[in-house]
Parts: C-alpha cells; sequence; structure tokens
C-alpha cells in the first residue's frame, strides 16, 4: 500500500481492451487560506497518471444546492463566511447558517465537523446576541415542533433522541457493552418515535 497526500484524482484513463481501465490521472495539490477562515486545497497543475486496472471510490461528495439559498457551484459549497450564509454582493443573509462539508468542502473527520459545528453556533450565538437574526412569524415556543415536523419527515426531538440513546445502552447491557449501535435511519426514527411518546 502507498498513501499520497494532497493528490486529488483528475480522470480515470480508460484505454485497455473494451476501454478497461488502465490508470488514474491525479493532480497535486497544496494548502492555502480560503479568505473565510477556512484552508482549502487548490491545484498547482503538477500531474502523473498512476498505472492501475481498479479504482475505487471510497469517500466525499459534492453539495447541493437548496432553493433560495446562495450556492458556489464551483466549488459546490453553500456560500458563507464562518458558517454565517452570504449572498453574492458578500452580505449575510439573517438567520442562515452553514456546517460541515456544505460548508468548507469534503474534508476532515468526525472531530473536524464537531469543531465546525460548533464555530458556526458560535456565530449564531452571537447574532442572536447582538439582535442580528431575523424575527419568526409565529415566535411561541409551542410552535417551533410542529413547523419543524411540516417540513421535516422523520424529526427526532430531544426526548427522541434521548430515547434512542437509552435503548442502544439498554440493548449493550446483556453484552457488558457501553452500548449496540442503531445503524440505520428508519430504525433510529421508529425507536425515536415509539419511546419518546408518552404512554
Amino acid at each position: 500500500m502507498e498513501l499520497r497526500f494532497l493528490w486529488s484524482p483528475v480522470e480515470v484513463v480508460g484505454e485497455g481492451p473494451d476501454g478497461t481501465t488502465t490508470g488514474l490521472r491525479v493532480v497535486r495539490n497544496r494548502i492555502e487560506p480560503d479568505g473565510h477562515g477556512n484552508l482549502r486545497a487548490v491545484a498547482t497543475g503538477e500531474e502523473e497518471c498512476i498505472e492501475c486496472g481498479l479504482v475505487l471510490r471510497s469517500i466525499g461528495y459534492r453539495g447541493r444546492p437548496l432553493p433560495d439559498v446562495p450556492f458556489d457551484e464551483r466549488r459546490g459549497l453553500i456560500r458563507n463566511d464562518g458558517g454565517r450564509v452570504i449572498g453574492d454582493d458578500g452580505a449575510r443573509l439573517p438567520g442562515e447558517y452553514a456546517a460541515g462539508w456544505v460548508k468548507r468542502g469534503p474534508s476532515g473527520v468526525i472531530g473536524t465537523n464537531k469543531k465546525c459545528a460548533t464555530d458556526t453556533v458560535a456565530r449564531l450565538l452571537e447574532d442572536a446576541a447582538s439582535g442580528r437574526l431575523n424575527a419568526p412569524a409565529d415566535p411561541a415556543s409551542d410552535s417551533i415542533e410542529p413547523w419543524l415536523r411540516s417540513r421535516v419527515p422523520g424529526l427526532v426531538t430531544w426526548a427522541g433522541w434521548k430515547a434512542i440513546d437509552d435503548h442502544e445502552v439498554a440493548a449493550g447491557e446483556p453484552q457488558s457493552r457501553p452500548r449496540v449501535k442503531l445503524v440505520r435511519v428508519p430504525e433510529m426514527v421508529a425507536v425515536a418515535e415509539r419511546l419518546a411518546t408518552p404512554a
């Protein structure tokens, strides 16, 4: 096994019989600031072709645009400044935030995403404290969950998350394990809805 860091695939080369794969063209990258407090990989133009007969895609995705949310098509990101969504003119859009890969691109691990989310939430709290958030149409706290449920199929509330946590811990006890994780979203939602509902 040979690990090559700071190289990105450019093209799968198929010059073998019947168009079979014969190589992978890659480009060397350098890391530089993106101007928004994040780092990004930028192609240097130096390329090479790695001879191979099989290419497996292992990780990464390109973000997809949402209706009426500014999107950088070239980079596949929601346009943002430190997590605050910004318009084409660079102005902040009140109440709109991004986190994770759609904020900075497909890089990092779970810990990176946790820090990324923490940073975005810090910006949200700053905006709330300074009165820069947009006002809800219905500010009553008991209207939030019905509003979310109308827009998010399979919504899991705090009570639902707690139900999932309790279920996983209980499933691990007979095996002397901290927990047995639920790994399928439909199972998680079913447990959240069943156990979070008072009998």
